[in-house]
């Protein structure tokens, strides 16, 4: 079988491309070589995949708004990634068949292959739980070298520094300090003096990286003739003798340094390696305490770009009460994270009439909130005064159907207003029912059996009209967030605990409604977090109709 892509569609479909060193496009525009439809993740040049020269597999991201995954790697953007399985562009999976053996090995970094099988002669190998011994001027160097590298915040930096010292210290001709990535294979490592052959390979053994990388030994080898075999680099190049230790930090190893001479014929002693080993353990402090330095950075970059996101979806509610003519209407939303995806509107269309929407999306969080700022901008652009409700909740029904996943789905009330009569219209999305305020009571109209936004493509919707009369003076919109709460007994508050507190409400003013309902759900907390985003919107008639 040739080298080919399975391409497999979030419909169940799937698609097959063969690979060549022709860079293959993926994305949503129809310029792309592989059209990535009905997938909102996909960017429209998402991402190029080709064989390079070695016939292993190449994906380039270009600059994508969520990124690329190869194999189970992190998402990347803007960057160029080895890949042996498979690659994931937004819901689509694109698993790679027809590769040899020898190519789906291929990985970022390549050592010379060795046969793993060593000889012990002149060669020690140690365990990584083995004791380190210094004497007292080493200690003192491994002190410069704890000062020397201690201030220096850029990975690179600290790996050269470390690399410098080594050399320095052991009388390293060579050496190598190379980096696990998340998959467990190598980085394009730190080097002084190592050669690589016709194909990228560096000039070192791979049976000392090895060892070092996944068993944590530490390596001396001073008669590599004898001592290994004859398929090691050790043997094939001129080297003399040579050091390897695992880059720990406490039980994790983190890379390897390595190093050799070529040309002097003093050996090495087990010495030697403990002193390597001190440095080696040094060089993965600096590299926790600096990945814990840019995890802190990054979570205050997160913190920062998550508060000025609430900041500017605050922004896109509206920012005060409105009241024309007999409408009188206002609307809270309490985030149960940084961000949230309930939602609420409300705004004056042409012809007298108040446009009005309350909507819930799955999830919570900064995708959730994404998504409502889409649905904001959907609704201002559809609803207008004269297009049936049940016509425009239907086109953003469809709209969200073929632009979302799946798992995406919305709850909604989209309404309208008619500010010189107060009649309200509206339809319901899977959305619960509003509470109707009388005299006396409080009353919940039944519930619609339509989808929820973004489930069924061709779903209908039905128009609801409430008519103000002597006894309706009010409506309360909320989102479940509102009667889903559960208190420290486990139990939610229900539509019947919201309901009855209501019921004591003299004043049917919008925020007078908004603050006992709010007031209730804090008090059945009982001082707990919200679980989940909370959104609350009254519109009270004014006068009769």
């Amino acid at each position: 079988m040739k080298p080919a892509l399975v391409i497999h569609a979030p419909d169940g479909t799937q698609t097959t491309l063969p690979l060549s060193a022709r860079p293959l496009k993926f994305g949503r525009a129809e310029t792309c070589d592989c059209i990535l439809r009905n997938d909102a993740e996909v960017s429209r040049e998402h991402a190029e995949i080709w064989l390079d020269e070695r016939q292993g597999v190449l994906v380039y991201d270009r600059g994508s708004k969520n990124g690329t995954r190869v194999d189970d790697g992190e998402a990347f953007r803007s960057a160029k990634r080895v890949a042996r399985r498979c690659v994931h562009i937004g819901e689509h999976e694109i698993r790679i068949v027809g590769l040899s053996p020898a190519t789906e090995a291929v990985g970022p970094v390549t050592f010379l292959a060795d046969d793993e099988t060593t000889q012990i002669g002149d060669s020690h190998f140690f365990p990584s739980t083995r004791g380190i011994e210094l004497n007292e001027k080493r200690l003192a160097r491994l002190m410069q070298l704890s000062e020397r590298i201690g201030g220096v915040f850029d990975r690179k930096q600290l790996l050269e520094e470390a690399l410098d010292a080594c050399c320095e210290a052991l009388g390293f001709e060579r050496g190598l300090i190379a980096l696990k990535t998340p998959r467990g294979d190598a980085e394009h490592p730190v080097t002084r003096n190592v050669q690589q052959d016709e194909h990228g390979a560096f000039k070192v053994s791979r049976t000392l990286i090895n060892r070092a990388m996944v068993h944590g030994e530490r390596a001396v080898v001073n008669n590599p003739a004898t001592d290994l075999p004859p398929s090691d680099s050790l043997v094939r190049f001129p080297i003399c003798s040579a050091l390897c230790v695992p880059v720990l930090y406490r039980d994790e190893i983190l890379g390897v340094i390595y190093g050799d001479r070529v040309t002097q014929a003093s050996t090495y002693e087990p010495a030697d390696v403990d002193f390597l080993a001190a440095i080696a353990r040094q060089v993965g402090t600096g590299l926790a305490n600096l990945r814990m330095l840019l995890d802190h950075l990054d979570a205050q970059r997160v913190r920062g770009e998550l508060q000025r996101a609430r900041e500017i979806q605050q922004q896109l509610l509206p920012a005060a009460p409105l009241r024309v003519g007999r409408v009188s209407i206002e609307g809270t939303n309490e985030a149960s994270s940084a961000v949230s995806g309930d939602y609420f509107d409300y705004f004056p269309l042409e012809g007298g009439r108040l446009g009005l929407i309350i909507a819930d999306v799955t999830g919570h969080g900064l995708p959730a909130s994404l998504m409502m700022a889409n649905l904001q901008a959907a609704i201002r652009v559809a609803l207008s005064p004269d297009v049936h409700l049940a016509q425009v909740a239907e086109r953003i029904n469809r709209l969200i159907c073929q632009n979302t996943g799946p798992h995406v789905f919305i709850t909604a009330i989209l309404g309208r207003a008619d500010v010189e009569t107060g009649v309200v219209e509206y339809v319901s999305a899977g959305h619960p029912p509003p509470l109707m305020i009388a005299e006396s009571e409080v009353v919940s109209p039944p519930e619609q059996n339509s989808l929820p936004l973004g489930v069924e493509p061709e779903e209908t919707y039905t128009v609801v009209r409430v008519d103000p009369t002597d006894r309706v003076r009010a409506m309360l919109f909320y989102t479940d967030g509102a009667i889903e709460a559960i208190g420290p007994r486990g139990h939610a508050l229900g539509v019947e605990g919201l309901t009855h507190a209501l019921r004591e409400v003299l004043d049917p003013a919008p925020g007078k409604l908004i603050d006992a309902a709010r007031n209730l759900v804090r008090t059945h907390l009982d001082g707990k977090p919200l679980p989940d985003d909370m959104t609350l919107m009254a519109l009270q008639f004014l006068g009769r109709a």
